[in-house]
């Protein structure tokens, strides 16, 4: 069980981090590279903007949070933090597939 509990730590930290394996150099570079996964999940030119803004600043965040040796704890907030920042344009269904397609961001 402890080894589960474990793996799982470690999967969501690195699954959380995901965003900080790209090389964004820009929000615009973002929402270049993305366009069709989120037109995909049927989202309009705002919401694009938004997820762009959103995805962006947690890439931000956990570049900034890796240099500074993060915990996994700190991982699950950002993730959960980015859930929240997302949900304040998204419905829940479209929160549910970007969430399903995030691995496939670039």
């Amino acid at each position: 069980m402890r080894k589960f509990l474990s793996s799982l730590i470690i999967l969501i930290f690195v699954s959380n981090f995901s965003y900080g394996l790209n090389d964004y150099k820009s929000i615009e570079e973002v929402k270049s590279l993305n366009y069709e996964l989120f037109e995909e999940i049927g989202l309009d030119e705002n919401k694009i903007n938004y997820v762009s803004r959103v995805i962006y600043s947690t890439y931000k965040k956990a570049q900034y949070m890796s240099s500074n040796g993060a915990s996994p704890q700190k991982a699950v907030s950002l993730d959960k933090e980015a859930d929240e920042m997302l949900l304040k344009v998204l419905s829940q269904s479209e929160l549910k597939k970007f969430n399903s397609i995030k691995h496939k961001l670039k």
